[in-house]
């Protein structure tokens, strides 16, 4: 049971939280999406792709919610005390794996809509021993929220967003909230509270 566990928070953690590449392995970059990455980006959303996903993932949380065994195979949700998300695995789902990066960036753009600020946006190439990996990453914070003397108001926290691809391929896709511990912050918003900004 417990090698089950470890195994599903080594997968649940944030990359930047795993094994460190090998030295001089690894090139940084800034994640900047092409003119024609965005506008394939559109016309996934205009033949309906972010509506469909969408769905599938106010499907999925529905079920997790009701305490049901999960319908949705590749899609895993997970809530601790200071951080909840959920994970895609793409290995499996060569669709899902090409409008990765476009569930990725729409994503982001809710959680921007509701008034958080993006403080990185960055590209790693890792060169691991027998594979090379590639990881694209989103940070995003709460609104400023300036209090003399009082608690801040950290909405859900931060919010991190990576797809991992292993290769060519993407293996991963995690959207992962992290609450601001301590006196200094209201506590956060519910996980649940956040599901429904993404499914609304």
């Amino acid at each position: 049971m417990w090698q089950k566990v470890r195994q599903f928070l080594h997968q649940w953690l944030p990359i930047s939280s795993d094994q460190q590449s090998e030295p001089g392995r690894e090139i940084h970059e800034l994640l900047v999406r092409s003119p024609e990455d965005m506008q394939a980006h559109q016309q996934w959303k205009h033949q309906g792709g972010e509506e469909d996903f969408t769905d599938r993932l106010r499907h999925a949380y529905n079920v997790y919610r009701a305490g049901m065994d999960p319908e949705d195979t590749e899609l895993d949700f997970m809530e601790f005390r200071t951080s909840s998300g959920f994970i895609i695995h793409l290995k499996d789902d060569e669709s899902a794996g090409k409008e990765a990066p476009f569930i990725m960036d729409g994503l982001r753009d809710k959680i921007l809509a509701s008034g958080y600020r993006q403080t990185i946006s960055e590209r790693r190439i890792i060169q691991r021993k027998n594979r090379k990996e590639i990881l694209e990453r989103y940070y995003l914070k709460p609104p400023m929220d300036h209090q003399p003397g009082g608690a801040a108001d950290q909405r859900f926290g931060n919010i991190t967003i990576e797809l991992l691809s292993c290769g060519q391929y993407p293996c991963n896709l995690k959207f992962i909230t992290t609450a601001y511990p301590g006196r200094a912050h209201k506590p956060a918003c519910s996980f649940g509270e956040l599901m429904e900004l993404l499914i609304a």
